[in-house]
């Protein structure tokens, strides 16, 4: 079985492609520059951080991965127009092998990405009785057990444990089997919306404000003109997580990026990042992350690569 050939669904992911030294895209700067990669039994699995990322990739492997946290993502696909998405936190994506992808992420999304074989998929398939094709691109598919295979992946990355190929394979395993299933068709309706000229200005005042107390309430009214009841339903529903979710997701992902590319101390990165403490920094860093911020720091120098 191979991808089909309709470039007609569209993604909304993440989707980078790998280093050269992996031999199954074209070089990706993210993926080169990326410490947390190893080799699985189907491929090799990454972890990447939030960044901003603007590329173009040829892929020779299928690609199956989840974006950590979201924001909107502008994508083309071979020849076709451009589309612009709100990607779902921690929804799973796919993208077949032999596709032109150019993406261009306009806030920092961290990602968990798994390349697959297109022989290894044909087999899932068979075994699964399927003979169905699968789309060349597949998106915002939630599934609450691969999510939690993709924080358990990106927690072993970041803690240096041994268990990343076990755990990737068992990733794949199971969203290969969601893709199959025809997850990949579904389309959500949504109760709320926001203008997309209204979502991107909350993303960027959120992005541009995270050493301040952000209020609901004031952001909704003042800036979007519309009720807190209103924006925060229709923000869920668009970005798969709440405002106050996605603030914190943001602050998150500052202080991991500053832990590992400043000198900052800890203590004035919390504060750069909006937390009301080194402290509280800490434990919510420990939470999501599964390592704490001193640590991560230390091992930055000492990161898994092949």
């Amino acid at each position: 079985m191979s991808a089909a050939n309709d470039p007609t669904h569209r993604s909304n992911a993440p989707w980078l492609s790998g280093g050269k030294d992996f031999g199954f895209v074209s070089s990706s700067r993210f993926l080169d520059q990326t410490p947390w990669r190893v080799p699985y039994d189907f491929g090799t699995v990454y972890y990447c951080a939030a960044e901003r990322v603007e590329e173009r990739m040829m892929l020779d492997q299928h690609i199956l991965g989840v974006e950590m946290t979201s924001g909107i993502v502008r994508t083309r696909l071979d020849s076709g127009g451009w589309s612009s998405d709100a990607a779902l936190a921690g929804a799973l994506y796919f993208v077949a092998a032999d596709s032109d992808l150019h993406i261009k992420k306009e806030q920092p999304i961290d990602f968990v990405l798994a390349t697959i074989d297109p022989g290894k998929l044909d087999q899932f398939s068979d075994e699964l009785g399927i003979t169905e094709q699968v789309p060349r691109l597949a998106y915002n598919m939630v599934n609450a057990s691969i999510q939690s295979l993709a924080t358990k992946l990106r927690r072993s990355f970041l803690s240096q444990t041994d268990d990343v190929g076990t755990i990737a394979s068992e990733f794949v395993l199971e969203a290969s089997t969601f893709l199959l299933q025809g997850a990949g068709k579904s389309h959500r309706r949504l109760r709320y919306q926001l203008a997309p000229h209204q979502l991107r200005s909350a993303l960027e005042f959120i992005n541009a404000n995270l050493s301040s107390s952000l209020k609901v309430d004031a952001l909704a009214n003042e800036l979007i003109g519309c009720s807190g009841f209103y924006f925060a339903h229709a923000f869920t529903e668009m970005l798969g997580c709440s405002p106050h979710q996605y603030i914190l997701d943001r602050r998150l992902s500052s202080a991991h990026e500053l832990i590992r590319n400043s000198t900052s101390s800890l203590a004035e990165i919390s504060y750069c990042v909006g937390f009301s403490s080194q402290a509280h920094m800490t434990t919510t860093f420990c939470k999501r992350f599964g390592v704490t911020p001193g640590r991560l720091r230390q091992s930055r120098t000492t990161a898994r690569i092949p």
